[in-house]
Formats: structure tokens, C-alpha cells, sequence
């Protein structure tokens, strides 16, 4: 079986079976084996015996070395051309590795976690960049399931999402995150040399960990931070006022910001992740925002 550990194994490997990674899907494989270890061990950094739910295992370098450290492995893959990469693993490893074909965007995590008979799980993967955000989120619906997530993103990704709320280069995501998750930057900077084929631009990796749920409604919170950064280049007042769903006026929402002591004229990226919470508060408890 070929290592796609290596550049040079994983170009014969694909040569030999007439493969090209898809532009499509973003691939960019990981062939730097000291990265790869470092990933694992950032993985069990959580709980080490709990078995990780590999999004997109792609080759397979990540799998393997997972697996290599004893680990139970539960992959789930959208491309079958990687059908002769990763099913022999299933037969190297039996007791560790289970293969689902799926995209990691519609199949549910929980019923792949459940029918495992599993109660908790670490998260890992090479996340394709331009399904970062998604994948995430779904992260985020994942709740109670996971306990650490280690991801390999676009740096300038990672940078905005470890960003913590209250400044220019916070994000609309990395303040959702928080909403039950701590974010942190576990490697900054992963150059192109290290992938096959070689991305555009550098990679990171990010860790993430599960916490207890901020003090409000789900629905409340992600719907008043949505609306802030919607408009991100307006005032808070005006975003929230032209917000699907808003039920009043630009001037009963300054009203409403200056009793929570929000500055209405604030940008979204300028708001602490604790106004944030006060304003989703005031909104669930006047019944009639969004549901």
C-alpha cells in the first residue's frame, strides 16, 4: 500500500491510478509528515481515548496516523475515486477504522456517532477552504457530541476566527462559534511546500472547545449577530433595523441599545461578546423577534 505521506508516494499514487485532486472540492493533501504527527498530537490534547470523526480524509495521510496512535477513526469521504486509498485501512486496522462515503455538509454527525454506539467524539480535518464556514457551523449543531476539534484552514481564516469580538478583524462566524466553543490557534502558519498539489495561499491550524452554552437562546444570539454583520459598514441601529425579521423601527432600536448601554452607532465588529449577549437577551425576551 502507497504512503500518501510522502510527495513523491503520493504523485506515484496518483499517476497510477490516473487521479488528479479536484480543483472543485479544494483539495490540497497534506505530504509533510511532522505535520501530520503534530495534528494528532493536538488531537489528544482532548480526550485521548475518545475515537475522532475525520471530515474529508481524502488520501488518507491524516487517517493513517491517526490510526498509527491507536486511535479509532470514523471517516467520512464525498469522493469514491479515493476508494483504493482509504479502504485498505479498514483491513490494516479493523477494530479502528470505520468508512462512511458521504457529504460531510448533509449527512447528520450525531446518527454516524450514535450508530457507532459512541457518546462523544474528537473532531479533526484538512477543511477545503471554500467550505470552511459551513462546516463549521455544523460544528456548531453538533453540540454535545464533541468535546475538541483540531482543523487545518486558510490562515487569514484562522486569524479572523480567533479574532475575539470587539475588534476590527472579528468576524461574523468567529462570534457565532464562541456562542459554545473557545477558539484557538494552535499552528500560524502551514506554507503551501507542505501540500500536494500547492495552495495558493498559507494554511493554519485551528483548535476549538466545547463550553457550556452562553446564557441565552440559540435562536436570539444568532440572529442579532447575523443582522450586525449583514450590513457590517452600517451602524448597529441601521443593521438591526434593516434585518430580515426586525420588528421595529431604526429609532426604537437606538431606544433599545442605549437602555442596554450599547453605543447605537457601534459597527458589529466593535460589540464585546458580552453586549452581544445582552442583546440577544433583550430580543428573546421581547417575544417578538425572530424565532
Amino acid at each position: 500500500m502507497i504512503d500518501p505521506r510522502t510527495p513523491s508516494q503520493l504523485e506515484q499514487g496518483l499517476r497510477a491510478l490516473g487521479l488528479a485532486p479536484a480543483h472543485r472540492w479544494g483539495q490540497h493533501f497534506l505530504v509533510d509528515r511532522r505535520l501530520l504527527e503534530r495534528l494528532v498530537a493536538l488531537a489528544r490534547e482532548g480526550d485521548a481515548a475518545l475515537p475522532v470523526l475525520e471530515i474529508g480524509p481524502g488520501v488518507g495521510g491524516l487517517t493513517r496516523t491517526l490510526l498509527e496512535d491507536g486511535r479509532r477513526v470514523l471517516a467520512v469521504e464525498l469522493d469514491a475515486r479515493f476508494e483504493p486509498w482509504l479502504a485498505p485501512l479498514a483491513g490494516l486496522f479493523p477494530e479502528q477504522f470505520t468508512l462512511v462515503w458521504g457529504d460531510a455538509l448533509a449527512v447528520s454527525w450525531a446518527d454516524l456517532v450514535r450508530a457507532q454506539g459512541w457518546s462523544a467524539v474528537t473532531v479533526a480535518g484538512n477543511l477545503p477552504y471554500y467550505i470552511t464556514a459551513p462546516l463549521l457551523e455544523r460544528l456548531m449543531a453538533f453540540h454535545g457530541w464533541w468535546d475538541h476539534a483540531v482543523f487545518m484552514v486558510q490562515r487569514e481564516v484562522a486569524e479572523r476566527l480567533a479574532t475575539e469580538p470587539g475588534h476590527r478583524t472579528t468576524s461574523q462566524l468567529g462570534v457565532l462559534l464562541r456562542y459554545a466553543m473557545s477558539v484557538h490557534i494552535a499552528i500560524p502558519r502551514i506554507p503551501p511546500a507542505s501540500f500536494y498539489p500547492r495552495p495558493g495561499v498559507d494554511s493554519a491550524v485551528i483548535q476549538l472547545k466545547a463550553r457550556t452554552p452562553l446564557p441565552v437562546p440559540w435562536e436570539a444570539f444568532r440572529w442579532v449577530v447575523r443582522a450586525g454583520f449583514l450590513h457590517r459598514r452600517k451602524t448597529l441601529r441601521q443593521a438591526l433595523a434593516q434585518a430580515g425579521g426586525s420588528w421595529q423601527s431604526k429609532e426604537a432600536w437606538q431606544e433599545l441599545l442605549q437602555a442596554l448601554s450599547i453605543n447605537p452607532s457601534a459597527r458589529a465588529e466593535q460589540l464585546t461578546l458580552e453586549e452581544w449577549t445582552r442583546l440577544a437577551n433583550a430580543v428573546a425576551e421581547r417575544k417578538k423577534g425572530p424565532q
